[in-house]
């Protein structure tokens, strides 16, 4: 009879606790700002005070938005950095690391000295705790009217949460902006991202893991950029938004490097660092995996922004995904012996990604402009014209 009671009171302990885990793994699974695991004083503070001491001590006032750290990119990078949006140029994610706005390097060529300023490096939020100011040449988005003073992480992502890719505002509402709100006429692209954790996991970029990106992603730039996109402006402009050409999409899926520009394969051939949007895909298919996603491109797939830039900042002018000042990679800036430049800059710039010694620019991932050019060898030309294959002696 003991025995009897005992086991089922074992068993009713046992349905309990399995009742009480359903209950709370949802909550586990929502993000912060879906208001699982966090709440509101993650982000704010009623009064700047707690256990009778100032919440944020470096504004004894307080803040605006009852914020409890500075200003909006101060209080969004205070838990996002350590991921990796502001990590010593480790955050090798999709988006970059806004720790590049704050490195400047120069060098000397052809007798005159160049300048890479941090200041052309990213999306210049304003963020006082990370030294990171307004942008000091451009007073608004180029190609459009968005103030830079009113710059910050939420210009791009909605703080409370919605269910567009990365939080991003939409066409519906916009961001706070000088007293209102900022319409954004486009919604928000349609992708699938890996891991915001960039610094180490599944959210590293690579040829393999790295976001998928779908439609709608150069519209949504035009939110603010709109006269620098191709259905925008008469002017010449790189075409952005549009499918590629059949022969851009063979160029594509057969481009493995300046040293091998016909072998590829389109099953393999994604490369990281040039993204496209891959209009087909199916986020919905039980075999789709944003982790081990080597697809090339197919008709009807698009160029994008984001084949060439990225979204919050890189070691590059302009945001670029490369060195597009430089013909070979190798030569790429930061260098060894530029001034302002360390040792990890070097090392981060690149993320993992590693190329063959002749590597040209990766706009020939797309156009192969490279084809019988001159090898590199140690900073120079060794004189030949490299024809794979075939060696041809230049005149």
């Amino acid at each position: 009879m003991a025995r009897s009671c005992l086991g089922e009171i074992v068993n009713k302990l046992i349905s309990l606790l399995a009742l009480s885990a359903l209950v709370l793994i949802p909550c586990q699974l929502l993000a912060f700002h879906d208001g699982g695991v966090a709440e509101c004083a993650g982000c704010h503070t009623m009064h700047n005070s707690q256990d009778g001491q100032l919440v944020d001590p470096n504004h004894p006032a307080g803040n605006a938005y009852l914020l409890n750290n500075g200003n909006p990119s101060d209080t969004c990078l205070g838990c996002h950095a350590g991921y990796g949006q502001f990590a010593g140029g480790e955050g090798y994610g999709a988006g970059g690391d806004f720790y590049w706005l704050t490195r400047t390097w120069s060098w000397e060529a052809h007798g005159h000295v160049r300048t890479s300023e941090g200041d052309a490096h990213g999306h210049n939020i304003i963020a006082p705790a990370y030294n990171l100011t307004q942008d000091a040449t451009l007073g608004m988005a180029p190609g459009g009217d968005f103030l830079s003073q009113y710059l910050s992480c939420t210009s791009c992502h909605d703080p409370h949460g919605n269910q567009n890719f990365r939080i991003l505002y939409g066409a519906e509402t916009g961001p706070v902006y000088a007293g209102g709100r900022y319409d954004f006429n486009a919604p928000a692209p349609l992708a699938s991202g890996n891991s915001r954790r960039t610094v180490s996991g599944t959210g590293r970029e690579s040829d393999l893991a790295h976001t998928v990106y779908k439609f709608g992603m150069s519209n949504w730039c035009a939110n603010c950029h709109d006269q620098f996109h191709s259905s925008n402006t008469t002017n010449f402009v790189h075409p952005t938004g549009q499918a590629m050409s059949s022969m851009v999409v063979a160029t594509y899926n057969a481009y493995i490097s300046t040293d091998d520009i016909t072998g590829g394969d389109q099953a393999t051939s994604y490369m990281g660092l040039v993204p496209f949007e891959a209009v087909n895909v199916d986020f919905d298919d039980p075999d789709f995996d944003s982790t081990n996603y080597t697809m090339g491109p197919a008709a009807g797939d698009q160029v994008m922004c984001l084949s060439c830039h990225r979204a919050h900042a890189s070691p590059f002018s302009d945001i670029a995904r490369w060195d597009m000042g430089e013909t070979f990679l190798a030569d790429s800036h930061p260098a060894g012996l530029d001034e302002g430049a360390t040792q990890d800059d070097l090392d981060n710039m690149y993320y993992d990604y590693t190329f063959v010694d002749n590597q040209r620019s990766l706009c020939n991932k797309c156009h192969a402009k490279d084809y019988g050019d001159l090898a590199y060898e140690g900073g120079r030309h060794d004189g030949k014209i490299i024809d794979y294959g075939h060696e041809l002696h230049a005149d």
